[in-house]
């Protein structure tokens, strides 16, 4: 398998502070866990709270 296909150790950057919904200026480092969680989590900050589920998501991300 290609180091290319692999989905873990994403950089992922979420500049400014969401309309005051996010927490700016800050690293987080996370265990594995899929980056749907990520997506569901941010979803449910812009007000879309009848999402039980993104893709693969296991949950919801606490902190951001």
């Amino acid at each position: 398998m290609s180091v290319w296909s692999w989905h873990t150790n994403l950089l992922i950057l979420l500049p400014g502070d969401g309309g005051r919904l996010l927490t700016p200026a800050r690293y987080l480092r996370r265990d594995k866990r899929p980056i749907t969680n990520l997506y569901l989590s941010l979803a449910d900050r812009m007000g879309c709270h009848e999402l039980e589920a993104y893709g693969d998501s296991t949950g919801r991300l606490n902190g951001i």
